[in-house]
């Protein structure tokens, strides 16, 4: 009998690495739900089977939450509090509970009918990582009919299996153990869907994004996923197979060299330091960038707080501990905390805008909130911040607080006037005079920068230099704004391109203007975790990057074997060309010139930016 020939099927890596295995198609689906009239003496039985459902429900979520927990730490298990609250929202528990009552029908009907109403409402919403948290209503909602039907079975795979789904819960995933899946294929689902942040967490390679095309996985068909590349193959070939393992062997040799070298010192072979510090999602990866050799956090991102908070907004007290945490594992280098990149529709998915508003009422400033057709472009980052004060002061409050924990320093996110600092600068004066006033330690000076991540800060660098103690380079923003590139849309995604001409040229202005007004210039956007992007960084005078945890020691072993003096000649070469293409082919050319060995894509591990990382 002929073997199979080999399928490649292409979609979006979520978590790196290579496995293999048996395809197993999930046993998760939608279930039919059917409508049944109740008569009159049946409610009041039929509304309290509900109530206990929803007990049965809760519970589990708190056993299975407590177990992810002690599996990957309190930053992974909060995806189930959110579960939790939703099984907790008495608009939501109302709302069925008052549909039994006027419609007289079954439970698991009013379930259908009102988690379908909210799951409309989140498919019209536009932004990916927003629509995603419909995932969570749905799980929320089939578990609830899966204790109603009185179904306890539980999900059994063979050891070593691949899970094939169009989409996945994150809860289901939780339950599974996941010593048994060597990959996930998903049809549906980004880089920051919770079902691929606890892949990553779980450690197994999973594929994205393949939609239609999982009709091409046969059930226990031989499957390998490359989680790095984005790839699966389907009845991959003996010499297919082999290939992997040698590759996945040499990865892991390159990895343990790398790790070993991390805490070494970065210096170029001509003599000049490097700092290298580490993009902080979560505080789950403060142990990781300690590990990796890490020079203090270049960039912490704090949207994490209000996940973990919603529906309330992240207390002063939740904000301080945090920041408490991070300056004291990032030691006398610092912390820079980047100020909340949010946005009113994104509060509004998260329910987090009904405290803003209440907050806002009692402070008389409410306003109407009307969805907005483009929030990347709309009242996101300061914008929204300055727009709701109360929620700046007190993120503002807790880092003045934690500075007494540490090196922390402020940067405020898509600047694109000096106005904007200016609001910021008053904010925070009132604020530690406020402080001062009830007797709580103020740091006589607490840096202040900006994120240059629009056009309109490029050319305003300089001005924007005098005003601030550093700058912070956004590259993931900055070079979707500047070509115009939606990095989330996968039919323009090959246009983001770092080394693009004008790309260079806006780096190399910020630069300059860095250095003409004596500040210091960071690199926190993930440009600088790719090891030919780091270089041309360098060569444009950059000398702090910052990247995620994971990038660091190879980047590290990358930079210590490059001559900056060369390194810097190549990148001038580079700016005066006109074509991405003679801009790749003359970095690449180079590097053989100055025989730096570039690391096969598939050694990266993920270092290079996925499409749809978070800015």
């Amino acid at each position: 009998m002929t073997a199979p020939s080999e399928i490649v099927l292409r979609g979006l890596g979520i978590s790196s690495g290579i496995g293999w295995g048996p395809a197993v198609h999930s046993p998760w689906r939608g279930r039919m739900i059917f409508r049944r009239r109740l008569a009159p003496q049946e409610i009041e039985s039929e509304v309290a089977r509900f109530h206990r459902a929803v007990g049965i429900a809760r519970e589990q979520l708190r056993v299975l939450r407590q177990r992810m927990e002690h599996a990957l730490g309190k930053e992974h298990a909060y995806i189930l509090d959110a579960h939790v609250l939703m099984l907790e929202d008495a608009g939501i528990l109302g709302e069925i509970e008052t549909l039994i009552r006027t419609s007289a029908v079954n439970a698991e009907w009013a379930v259908k009918l009102v988690t379908d109403r909210i799951l409309a409402i989140y498919a019209e919403i536009k932004d990916d990582d927003l629509r995603e948290r419909g995932s969570d209503i749905e799980d929320v909602a089939n578990r609830l009919l899966r204790v109603l039907s009185g179904d306890r079975s539980t999900c059994a795979l063979p050891e070593g299996a691949v899970l094939v789904s169009e989409t996945l819960p994150p809860s289901l995933l939780g339950e599974l153990d996941p010593q048994r899946i060597a990959g996930l294929i998903l049809g549906t689902g980004g880089w920051t869907s919770h079902v691929a942040i606890l892949a990553r967490g779980l450690g197994i390679p999973a594929v994205s994004g393949l939609r239609g095309a999982l009709a091409q996985i046969e059930d226990h068909a031989l499957v390998l996923v490359d989680g790095t590349r984005g790839l699966v193959l389907v009845h991959p070939s003996p010499d297919t197979l082999q290939r992997y393992e040698r590759q996945r062997q040499e990865r892991e040799r390159h990895w343990i060299r790398w790790q070993a070298r991390a805490p070494l010192p970065t210096t170029t072979r001509d003599g000049v330091p490097i700092t290298i510090r580490a993009n902080i999602e979560r505080l789950s990866e403060l142990d990781e960038m300690r590990r990796c050799g890490a020079r203090g956090i270049g960039l912490l991102r704090t949207e994490f707080l209000f996940l973990q908070a919603a529906p309330e907004l992240p207390s002063e007290e939740m904000q301080l501990e945090a920041y408490r945490q991070a300056a004291e594992v990032a030691g006398r280098e610092g912390v820079a905390i980047r100020t909340v990149d949010w946005d009113e529709n994104q509060m509004a998915a998260l329910g987090t805008l009904h405290a803003l508003r209440d907050q806002q009422t009692e402070l008389g400033s409410s306003e109407p909130w009307l969805p907005e057709r483009n929030p990347a472009l709309g009242l996101r980052a300061i914008r929204f911040s300055l727009r709701a004060p109360e929620v700046l002061t007190t993120q503002l409050r807790a880092i003045v607080r934690a500075a007494a924990f540490g090196n922390l320093r402020i940067v405020l996110p898509m600047i694109t006037s000096l106005e904007e600092v200016e609001q910021v600068r008053r904010l925070l004066q009132i604020t530690c005079r406020e402080l001062r006033a009830e007797g709580i330690a103020v740091p006589d000076r607490l840096p202040v920068g900006v994120m240059i991540e629009t056009p309109a800060a490029v050319w305003l660098a300089d001005e924007l230099a005098a005003a601030v103690d550093f700058l912070s380079l956004g590259t993931n923003d900055l070079i979707q704004y500047i070509l115009a590139v939606d990095r989330d849309n996968d039919r323009v995604a090959q246009l983001y391109d770092p080394l693009h001409p004008a790309v260079l040229r806006a780096l190399r202005h910020v630069v300059q203007a860095a250095e003409r007004a004596g500040r210091p210039l960071e690199v926190c956007g993930e440009m600088a975790a790719h090891p030919l992007h780091a270089l041309t960084l360098l060569g444009l005078g950059a000398r702090i990057l910052s990247m995620r945890p994971r990038a660091i020691p190879l980047i590290k072993d990358f930079v210590r074997a490059c001559e900056l003096t060369r390194v810097r000649e190549v990148v001038g070469k580079a700016l005066a060309a006109s074509h991405r293409a003679e801009v790749r082919e003359l970095l690449l050319r180079s590097l053989q010139e100055l025989r730096l060995e570039l690391p096969d894509e598939a050694l990266l591990n993920g270092s290079a930016s996925p499409i749809g990382e978070v800015s």
